[in-house]
């Protein structure tokens, strides 16, 4: 990756930061999420120092999946905030995900399936779902609600367009510029996503449509393209189209399904999303060695490709639930900080 292609990954990523702290303002208020921008910057120097020295990984490819850090630290944090994080608990949530949870997800996997010698016993991962998105949602599922807390997130009508159009833009400039050449995969990639999200929309649109469950087609919609963003980046080179649009409109369908869950419901928002978005993201995440060009079992009938990815994610996402489950309970035991 060039210097170049480097300045636009961290291009999308801050849009993508400014654009979630538009959708996140009514649970954050007026603070500053210090916290979460220090861990992207300390994961960042960690990530890429470990994963260089040790020979893991190149450094253009580790610059690029931290670029997308500082948004997902950002949604903990709100998190955090919501459920009544005291400033000290933020700041331990956000260095457990930083410093142990990310680096351990991006590199541990690269270094444990370096000695395969055969094809499919990899991880296809091209945009690093596993440690952005699978872990950051197990991050979250200790954080059932407390008795008292009511947290809902109400963004209006034109915050949360403005936020998830620039959501959208930056996560299409983040993800092409992954590729770092201009080569013939840049229009499969780009075509992923663009196409990935709005199938995933419709998908989760069409399911509470069904279900009738009430709520507005804007919302669902919403709901659906979030889900569809995490769902596309695994196979955004692997799984071409229209196989990504069928991948991304399946992990909105079983998003929606999640979240529609009482029992899921009532462990409070955090929980709900993290498994809302785990689903989501696990469809994607599996999909290159189930849809994936020759390699996938559909291609193939090779099913033993399945295993790696599939302890790969069952590892991330206990790993990250341990990790965060200690502070989670701290701050349910303690009393809610001011505002």
């Amino acid at each position: 990756m060039t210097p170049l292609f480097v300045a636009i990954s961290f291009a999308g990523g801050a849009l993508a930061t400014l654009s979630v702290l538009q959708l996140v303002r009514p649970v954050i208020g007026g603070r500053f999420v210090l916290p979460a921008l220090a861990a992207a910057v300390l994961t960042t120097a960690l990530t890429t120092t470990l994963g260089v020295a040790g020979g893991v990984a190149r450094l253009d490819f580790l610059l690029g999946l931290c670029a997308f850090t500082p948004p997902v630290l950002v949604l903990l944090e709100a998190a955090a905030i919501g459920l009544g994080a005291s400033t000290r608990a933020r700041w331990l949530l956000m260095l457990a995900w930083g410093l142990i949870v990310f680096p351990a997800a991006t590199l541990l996997p690269l270094v444990l399936t370096a000695p395969c010698r055969f094809t499919g016993c990899g991880i296809a991962d091209f945009g690093g779902a596993l440690a952005l998105f699978v872990s950051a949602s197990a991050f979250v599922l200790p954080a059932w609600a407390r008795p008292g807390d009511a947290l809902t997130v109400e963004v209006r009508g034109g915050q949360a367009v403005a936020g998830l159009v620039g959501f959208w833009l930056a996560f299409v400039v983040w993800l092409v510029s992954l590729e770092a050449a201009f080569d013939h995969y840049l229009l499969r990639i780009l075509l992923a996503a663009v196409v990935g999200p709005v199938a995933a929309a419709l998908g989760w649109w069409l399911v509470d449509l069904l279900r009738a469950v009430g709520r507005a087609p804007v919302r669902s919609l919403a709901f659906g393209f979030l889900a569809g963003a995490a769902a596309t980046v695994s196979g955004a080179v692997t799984v071409s189209f229209p196989w990504t649009a069928v991948v991304a409109a399946l992990a909105g369908m079983l998003g929606a399904l999640l979240h529609s869950l009482p029992r899921l419901a009532a462990l409070g928002l955090a929980p709900r999303w993290g498994m809302t978005l785990l689903g989501a993201t696990a469809m994607g995440f599996l999909a290159p060695p189930v849809w994936g060009d020759a390699m996938g079992v559909l291609f193939s009938a090779q099913v033993g490709v399945l295993l790696t990815p599939l302890a790969a994610f069952f590892a991330v996402t206990l790993g990250s639930a341990l990790v965060s489950l200690p502070i989670w309970l701290v701050i349910r035991r303690r009393p809610r900080a001011a505002a």
